[in-house]
């Protein structure tokens, strides 16, 4: 029994000694474990802040690949842009450039009515090709100049008449003489005749004076401005007179037109017997629309006053803008503070004695268009005159 209990103790002390062999190794265990545990920790800190890291650079480079993308883009558009605008400008000019050169050829002759190729040229940058075409009623040449420069492309269309210098003047007598007697005022234009200009002393001429010049004989087409009066319903077979009133559009008689005080004539006179101003017909305005002549006959045009002379008075405080054609003279006499702002032309004489306060203004603008149906002779010089229709259409 003593054995037994002895042998109970023995085992029971080794279960002891096991277990507290066990507790040693498990404390040993614990304190190594304690030690790897925070190496651990702070290999897998590490790692996480390394994979940071990694994602934070690669986020960066996409950013900065994506700026230098598109600041290249933007370079290259940007050069783009400024080439198309620097070729826009260049293809203006040589499409400008072609027009020059081909206007430049009408005026001196080489290109005329009659013979009027195209013109071809080639630069560095582009090239210009000019066609034309020839109106033979209004003598006027259409041009159009079509040019290349790179991808850039332009077209230019503009007319120009080719005027006899003849009528690059504010005064014509193509007949015969001009006759200034006892006259004051100003010229700002050309003055000539056929033969001789005479007593302008009182005048002041800003232009040139020019005797003995090649006949220009104006003419008119009136067929077609009596259409236009038909169907204004303002054509008459009798004499027609205007005063205190305004009228507009086209007038046409076979007989004599009469004009006198506060007539406004926002159109044209076309009287085939003469035209008369009433004496001293005041306040007489005429504006003709659409480049049409402001008055036109086959016969005369006549101003002037009865009375004691000292008291005569023609025309006074009054404008006339436009083409003037009498078929024979003009006889504007005793005209007092008028302008006349155009070209004056007679088949024969002009006489314009006695006047004072006379303004003489020569406007081109009166020939671009050239009026419909107003043809002439060309003699001597010859000058260009734009016709105001200058237009891209491309």
């Amino acid at each position: 029994m003593a054995d037994k209990i002895f042998m109970r103790n023995q085992m029971a002390c080794r279960g002891i000694f096991n277990l507290n062999i066990l507790r040693a190794k498990s404390r040993r265990i614990f304190k190594h474990c304690s030690r790897i545990v925070p190496i651990l920790r702070i290999r897998t800190r590490s790692n996480n802040i390394s994979g940071i890291s990694l994602i934070a650079v690669i986020i960066i480079m996409l950013i900065v690949s994506t700026l230098a993308f598109l600041v290249a883009s933007t370079l290259s558009t940007g050069s783009r842009s400024a080439m198309i605008d620097m070729q826009a400008q260049q293809v203006f000019y040589i499409a400008e450039a072609g027009l020059r050169n081909y206007i430049y050829l009408i005026e001196d002759g080489t290109y005329t009515s009659s013979s009027h190729p195209s013109l071809t040229k080639s630069f560095s940058v582009g090239s210009y090709t000019v066609t034309s075409s020839y109106n033979s009623d209004t003598s006027v040449y259409t041009l159009t100049s079509t040019a290349t420069a790179g991808t850039a492309k332009r077209v230019i269309i503009e007319s120009v008449a080719l005027l006899s210098a003849v009528l690059d003047r504010g005064i014509h007598a193509d007949g015969a003489n001009v006759d200034f007697t006892s006259s004051s005022g100003i010229i700002n234009g050309n003055v000539s005749c056929h033969v001789d200009v005479s007593n302008y002393s009182g005048m002041t001429i800003n232009g040139t004076l020019t005797e003995g010049l090649a006949k220009v004989n104006p003419a008119l087409n009136y067929s077609y401005y009596k259409s236009l009066a038909q169907a204004q319903g303002q054509y008459y077979t009798s004499d027609i007179s205007f005063s205190n009133g305004t009228y507009t559009g086209v007038w046409y008689t076979t007989r004599k037109a009469a004009i006198g005080n506060n007539a406004i004539i926002n159109g044209s006179i076309i009287a085939e017997a003469g035209i008369d101003f009433n004496y001293k017909a005041n306040n007489v305005q005429i504006n003709p629309s659409n480049n049409y002549p402001a008055l036109v006959t086959l016969s005369n045009i006549t101003i002037t006053d009865t009375g004691s002379p000292s008291q005569r008075i023609g025309l006074q405080n009054s404008t006339i803008n436009g083409l003037i054609i009498a078929g024979t003279n003009i006889s504007a006499d005793y005209i007092k503070d008028s302008t006349f702002n155009g070209t004056i032309l007679a088949g024969n004489n002009i006489q314009m004695q006695y006047g004072t306060g006379i303004t003489i203004n020569y406007n081109e603008e009166i020939f671009a268009p050239m009026p419909p149906g107003f043809t002439y002779t060309a003699s001597g010089a010859t000058s260009i005159i734009p016709q105001n229709d200058w237009k891209e259409s491309l």
